[in-house]
């Protein structure tokens, strides 16, 4: 007997699933609702008496369904995003997996190219605490200056334990004009101020997604400051809790995501929710704390790479290298 287990949005577009994999001849095994994700169909196929059924190799298109399943279950990606992602890639004729998820990832999520970040328009900064949002305006100026362009480096998080020194350390070593400004206000002025060719790249201080005073504040903020406002995520966490932040943040005006820490966590599911929910475009990314590894472009092809190439983490494997 072959079981298999198909889910989709309703059940008549299971059961075509079904019939698509099985044949006619399958048997419906059950029927479960899965709330808001859909249903799951479980089905089989019984042996014929006079020719036991062997079933031979995957066609392509399931072979590539069942990888890409595998990684976004690995990576816990939303059941309801999964079943988007995995309906795309299935209208796609492609052979090589990677290629058609990197092709659901591009219909699903929204990129936005580094390039496009330049003098014409303040990028503000904002996240959780500890996100990582000094070092990434630490990065942005680096970019700024490796393309020829000069860098106004503006921190409203200058009052931390250190934080002003940080700042000024940053601004010296990748020779950027720094500004410390406490209020909407300060921060507009500077702005006003920049040279012609400078980036203004604005800091944040750590927010609380669900506190709608802090939120008003960012968005008065960026309001003066006509910037664009892009959310600095960590990656690692809870695809459903990181999503609701996403999304409260989104409301405040976030337009694009950062996500950080890409080095200190092996699934991403969180992040792909977070942009997906709250309607961001993916920017950049952070691969490590150290302002010399710069900011990693974000396309579908590459987020698709990196969903591909983290595999689960085998302690065995430790074990081995001892």
């Amino acid at each position: 007997m072959l079981l298999r287990s198909f889910s989709a949005k309703t059940l008549p577009e299971a059961m075509e699933q079904v019939r698509l994999a099985l044949g006619d001849e399958a048997i419906i095994l059950s029927t479960q609702e899965e709330g808001f994700a859909g249903v799951k169909v479980t089905a089989a196929l019984e042996a014929d008496d006079d020719n036991d059924f062997r079933p031979g190799p995957p066609t392509s298109e399931l072979a590539v369904a069942d990888r890409i399943a595998s990684v976004l279950d690995h990576h816990r990606v939303p059941r309801g995003l999964a079943d988007r992602l995995l309906n795309a890639a299935a209208n796609l004729q492609a052979d090589d997996w990677v290629m058609a998820l990197a092709a659901a990832l591009d219909y699903e999520l929204g990129f936005l190219p580094l390039s496009e970040i330049g003098p014409g328009r303040p990028i503000m900064l904002i996240g959780p605490s500890g996100a990582g949002k000094s070092v990434t305006s630490a990065k942005l100026c680096a970019c700024a200056r490796l393309a020829g362009a000069r860098s106004l480096l503006i921190t409203m998080d200058s009052d931390k334990a250190g934080g002003r020194a940080q700042a000024e350390t940053f601004a010296d070593v990748l020779g950027a004009r720094l500004v410390c400004a406490s209020d909407p206000e300060a921060v507009a002025k500077a702005v006003s101020q920049r040279e012609a060719d400078e980036m203004a790249v604005i800091d944040t201080i750590g927010s609380n997604p669900f506190d709608g005073q802090e939120l008003r504040y960012l968005s008065e903020t960026a309001e003066a400051a006509a910037a664009t406002l892009a959310l600095v995520l960590p990656a690692g966490g809870d695809p459903a809790e990181v999503a609701d932040a996403a999304l409260a943040y989104s409301q405040a005006g976030a337009q694009a995501m950062i996500p950080t820490r890409l080095d200190a966590a092996r699934r991403f599911g969180g992040l792909v929710a977070a942009a997906h929910v709250g309607g961001m475009q993916f920017l950049a990314a952070g691969v490590s704390r150290h302002i010399g590894a710069g900011l990693t472009a974000l396309n579908p092809v590459s987020l698709a790479r990196l969903l591909s190439t983290c595999e689960p983490f085998e302690p065995s494997s430790l074990a081995a290298a001892d």
